[in-house]
């Protein structure tokens, strides 16, 4: 059986990737309106060691690999974010529908706006009704940060399961660069040696100025944060 690979945290540095083969990149398209509808697929990135360094201080000239930029940019990569379960009764919303629940934890919104797609997904969830339901579980499946989970009010959760996968995300519609997102059940593990709770999937901060570290939580969206990667 195949080890997963998995993610280890540095201090004031850089993430740490073992067991990665090669990291793509997706892209956030959107309508005429602006409203993002689906992932296209850009540039793979090949990786060439294990474990590799990605950048989480948003200032490498070689994104997603770490040059050593953190060092002079004195980042500080100071983790903020708590280690138990994102959706717990106490920290995440629930809005309960007539057959479908949704757990909401704002704290861990990385902006990618799929929660627009067909209607704003706590409005189609309080409708209900066979096409608002679909909806709403299509774009909780779409937002890359595991920040909202679609139960059935029976308790069956309506998470798609993804085999393990490493992207860095740009934002078409926004024309800015967004997290790391890490599909899978990929496992974060703090600088500290603590791992965080295992998702199907999760966004870390790539710009640097996440108030959740080390997940992502729409800062770059506010900076119009751009990576800066290095042309072949």
């Amino acid at each position: 059986m195949q080890k997963l690979p998995y993610i280890r945290i540095t201090k004031d540095g850089p993430y740490m990737l073992y067991g990665g083969t090669r990291i793509s990149e997706k892209i956030i398209l959107t309508d005429e309106n602006g409203i993002s509808i689906k992932y296209g697929d850009g540039k793979t990135f090949e990786i060439k060691s294990d474990p590799v360094a990605l950048c989480r201080c948003g200032k490498s000239k070689n994104a997603p690999f770490c040059d050593g930029s953190h060092a002079a940019a004195k980042f500080d990569g100071t983790e903020t974010a708590p280690f138990e379960p994102i959706m717990r009764q106490d920290t995440a919303e629930v809005i309960k529908g007539p057959q479908q629940s949704l757990l909401d934890n704002q704290r861990y919104c990385a902006f990618a706006r799929f929660c627009d797609r067909g209607g704003r997904i706590w409005n189609l969830v309080m409708q209900g009704g066979d096409a608002a339901n679909e909806l709403a579980a299509q774009e909780a499946n779409l937002c890359p940060a595991g920040r909202l989970l679609m139960f059935t009010n029976d308790g069956t959760l309506m998470e798609e399961e993804s085999a393990a996968q490493v992207h860095t995300i740009e934002d078409d519609g926004l024309k800015i660069s967004g997290p790391l997102w890490i599909r899978g059940g990929i496992r974060v593990e703090s600088a500290d040696g603590k791992s965080y709770e295992v998702r199907q999937k999760q966004t870390l901060c790539r710009c640097g100025a996440s108030g959740n570290k080390p997940f992502c939580n729409g800062a770059h969206a506010s900076l119009r944060w751009k990576a800066n990667t290095k042309k072949d």
